[in-house]
């Protein structure tokens, strides 16, 4: 990670819903089950530094223009868009409800880090090629500046992530690791 420090920062878990973690689900990731320990551990140390800690939740579109519908034969619904349960989230931590790619699109994402003054968003989660990437660079757009924990973030395959990856480094975000990150967490307590 360059140097420049993480300023008024918060930590947007992407998509740890039974969808992509559940091992019964169509859509089950298997290297969700890798980053998890990777996500909680970064979601403890955002609380105990003071960071707001944020999770979203893919859901089936409720309009039928919505493209989403069109692309994908299978979207989550019900149970399968309730976080996961090894996802060690604290009572009164905020879960969007999302039916896009990204979680700044049709939710009140962006005003909820503005009334709590983010500068800098740090995202871990699914899928690094799809919600993730499109989160930093709509996050970017709207005035956040991304970093990503990439080895707190998996999609399908390792090819897609590591493209995802190498993508967003080049123009979008800063990439590093959850060591590191908390690395920089313990620094500025």
């Amino acid at each position: 990670m360059r140097t420049e420090a993480i300023a008024k920062p918060a930590l947007l878990v992407v998509d740890v819903q039974n969808y992509f973690f559940d091992r019964r689900s169509p859509a089950f990731l298997k290297a969700s089950a890798r980053i998890l320990p990777r996500i909680n551990r970064l979601a403890a140390a955002a609380r105990k530094a003071g960071w707001p800690v944020i999770y979203t939740v893919h859901c089936r579109p409720g309009d039928r223009k919505n493209l989403m519908a069109a692309r994908w034969k299978h979207l989550p619904a019900g149970a399968e868009s309730d976080p996961y349960p090894g996802l060690h989230r604290r009572v009164g931590e905020a879960v969007i409800k999302k039916e896009h790619y990204s979680a700044f699109m049709g939710t009140g994402l962006t005003a909820l880090l503005k009334k709590k003054g983010v500068r800098d968003i740090v995202l871990c989660g699914v899928m690094t090629h799809l919600c993730v990437d499109t989160t930093a660079r709509h996050g970017l757009m709207l005035g956040f500046r991304p970093v990503i924990a990439g080895d707190a973030c998996c999609s399908k395959d390792a090819g897609y992530h590591r493209a995802a990856l190498r993508c967003l480094r080049h123009g979008f975000a800063r990439v590093a690791t959850t060591d590191g990150l908390l690395g920089a967490m313990a620094c500025a307590t």
